[in-house]
This record gives structure tokens, sequence and C-alpha cells, in this order.
């Protein structure tokens, strides 16, 4: 099987598969049930999806592990076992013919500070996943669905701490936002950052819902893209989720999208091989040319929410440093203190004035700045969406501060000059 970095770098369309659950429910899997416990229950049945989708032209097959993590899968399973045999399964039908792409769903938590989770726990959630599905042959990692920037940066530093195996992101948005506010833009920002090897869009619309956000992360775009839609917008007929996108018309709008410039195509939420089918002979004879960002080079700098851009081509970004206890006695005495009360006023008042980006400093005499950065962090983390910098003589009081902060952080400083 050739090697899927050099797959993502040649003109092949990439083909992927379709939705999972969609498959296993026509299959006799029961509404609410989870689809890892059915397709360790029900092999033969797991292994049948797999090759309809791979007769259909697939060129790459998602193990059932969406909800593979120990907080989707509940007791009484191991997430690093489980992992493999999914990964196992889909590789015994793929051989060398297709591509394994080891499915990594969101877990339902919210890391600090919107949820009670910390960025590491995350981390090590993930890390037992990812390890599985290495071990049971996956070719990459595709974290897909995903709907909070802190959590695709937990799962892309678990498969670097896991494996070696390439990875792909993918993020579902609507009406422009994730749900935690990132744009499509600030998402690609975030992903291309952490040099991951495919970005992606999946889920929540049809292919003529996805096209606009497609359109949006091409000024900036410069890693290949995977676009997965549903088979048009869910809706609710009897008790049941009916997609009404049949495969023909799916096929259609869906092979628009190689017109943009997207690497690879799929199907998400109702689609079936007969729509991957489909699309399979829509996508004949067309090939893909990476393309280049209209933007140029650039800098990118994120938050959970937001991006800070600057260039050669743009204004000058604003880096405010006001939040930096040198000649400040009363933001020094609450740093001395633990409290961040004029800190966050700080912080307020520079966003407010158009900073761009929020200078963190907490070099203060007899203050930890291991235990102090990262505490001062994840406060401002809640209260202004601007992406930060983080400023310290201390590497590890940043390493600290990076497994607390959300968002992509920009090291300012790790220097003998504080405040610089």
């Amino acid at each position: 099987m050739p090697d899927f970095r050099r797959a993502l770098a040649g003109p092949e369309i990439l083909l992927f598969d379709g939705a999972m659950g969609t498959m296993l429910q026509s299959r006799g899997m029961p509404a609410g049930a989870s689809p890892e416990r059915f397709g360790l229950a029900s092999p033969e049945v797991l292994a049948a999806v797999h090759r309809e989708y791979l007769a259909a032209g697939a060129r790459v097959l998602t193990s059932n592990t969406f909800g593979g993590t120990a907080h989707k899968l509940g007791p009484g399973l191991d997430p690093r076992a489980v992992n493999r045999e999914m990964a196992a399964a889909a590789r015994r039908v793929a051989g060398d013919a297709a591509f394994v792409a080891g499915d990594v769903g969101p877990t339902g938590l919210f890391c600090r500070p919107l949820g009670e989770v910390s960025f590491r726990d995350l981390v090590e959630a993930f890390k037992a996943q990812v390890a599985g599905l290495a071990e049971g042959g996956a070719d990459f990692i595709l974290a897909e669905t995903h709907y909070d920037l802190a959590e695709i940066r937990a799962v892309v530093v678990a498969c670097r701490e896991a494996c070696d195996l390439p990875v792909a992101v993918s993020m579902t948005f609507e009406s422009g936002a994730a749900l935690t506010g990132a744009s499509p833009l600030t998402f690609l920002d975030a992903a291309q950052n952490m040099g991951v090897d495919l970005v992606a869009v999946n889920c929540g619309a049809g292919p003529l819902d996805l096209a606009p956000v497609v359109r949006s992360l091409l000024p900036r775009l410069s890693t290949p893209l995977l676009v997965q839609p549903n088979a048009g917008l869910p809706e609710l007929v009897d008790g049941r989720t009916v997609f009404r996108l049949g495969p023909q018309e799916f096929a259609r709008e869906t092979a628009a999208l190689a017109d943009l410039g997207v690497k690879a195509l799929g199907g998400c939420c109702g689609s079936t091989p007969a729509h991957v089918a489909a699309l399979a002979a829509a996508l004949q004879g067309r090939s893909w040319t990476r393309l280049e960002p209209a933007e140029g080079p650039h800098l990118a700098l994120t938050s959970r929410s937001d991006s800070a851009v600057a260039g050669f081509h743009r204004p000058c970004l604003v880096i405010g440093e006001r939040i930096n206890p040198t000649g400040k006695k009363i933001l020094t005495a609450e740093l001395q203190e633990g409290r961040f009360d004029e800190a966050q006023r700080l912080a307020r008042e520079q966003a407010e004035a158009g900073a761009g980006v929020l200078d963190v400093n907490v070099g203060a005499p007899l203050v930890d700045e291991v235990q102090l950065l990262p505490a001062l962090v994840e406060a401002l983390s809640a209260r202004v969406q601007v992406p930060l910098c983080l400023d310290s003589t201390k590497v590890e009081a940043v390493a600290a501060a990076l497994d607390a902060y959300p968002g992509s952080p920009l090291v300012n400083s790790i220097s003998g000059e504080p405040g610089r």
C-alpha cells in the first residue's frame, strides 16, 4: 500500500467512505446503541459495511471508533483494545487496496475554562485511543466532527505522543462558526500551526451548504483539504432521522467541490455506499493540484475562537503588553496574592482598544511563575477572545501555561528580558 503522505502529495483526488452509523442501524443496530459495542458483537456486519464501501470505490475506509475514548465507551471496555480491534477490522478488508483512517470523535466534554476537564486529561484519553488505532493498522488518524479547537489540539498532541502516523483534523460548522465560536479560518490557522497533514470540514450540512465554508478557507489554505458533507440536512420523520439527498444529486454537488481545490471527498451522515459509488463516477477524470494561499506568506496566531494574522502585506499587528508587573504596583501586589482582577481589567481594556494579541507576563518578585502563569492564562482565556502571547524567562512556566491554554499561543520570550 502506498504511503498516505505520498498519496496526499499526488494528483489523485482521494475518495473516502460514507456514514458508519447509518449503515449499522440499517443492519440491526438499535437507535442510541454504541457502534463500537455493536461492531465487537457483530464483526461480520461491520466487515460487510467496510466491504461495500470498498466495492463502491472508496480509497479510504474509516474505522468504527468515532466514540472510542473511555469517556464514550463507558465501563467494561478497554479503549486501547477496542480501537485496536476496530482498526484491525477495517485493515483486514482494506488490505492493500485502501487506506485505513483511525477515527477519533469528540468526547462530549469541554476542557477548562469552558468545562471541568483539564487539557492534559483529554490528551491522555485520546492517547489510549490513538495507540490502539496505530496498533490495529491505521494508516493515519482522522479526528472528525469536532466543535472545539481545544479538543482538536488535544487530539494532535496525543497523536504526537502516541505514534508517528499522519494526522487529519476535521471540524463541523453551523452558520459560519463552530460551537465554541471558532470560524473556519481560525480552525484552519490553528490546524496549520500544528502541522497536520490534512484539514477537513464535515457533517452539519449538505454539499451546497459546505461550499461557502470551503471558499472561506482558500485565502490561507496551504494544506490538503478533505470535505465530507451529509446527504442533505437531517429531517425528523415519524421519529426517524431522514436524509433526503439521493446518491446522484449528492455526487453532483459534492464533486463540484473538487473545482475549488479540494483534495479528498467523502460522505458523512446519511451517506451510503450508493452515494460513494455515484461520487466515484462523478470524479472520473478529475485531478488535484495544490493551491497557493491567496494571502501569501503570513503568521497566524489563534485563541480558542479567534485569529490574529501578521504579514508584510498587512497593517501592523498590535500586541498589548500591559499585563506585565514591571512598574505596576497594583498588578504586582495582586499577582503576589494570586489575584487577577487588575490583569483581567488590563486585558479587557487592551482588547477593546484594538490589540490583536495580548502579552501575558507574571514575572514579579516572590511569584511562582510555574504555578501562576497557567492560572492567569486560564482566567484570561475565559474572558477575552484574542490570542495570548506567553512571556516568561522560565521555560517550565511557558510549558505549564501551554497545557492550560486552549488555543495555540505564541511564545513571545524565553529570555532574560522581562516584558519583551
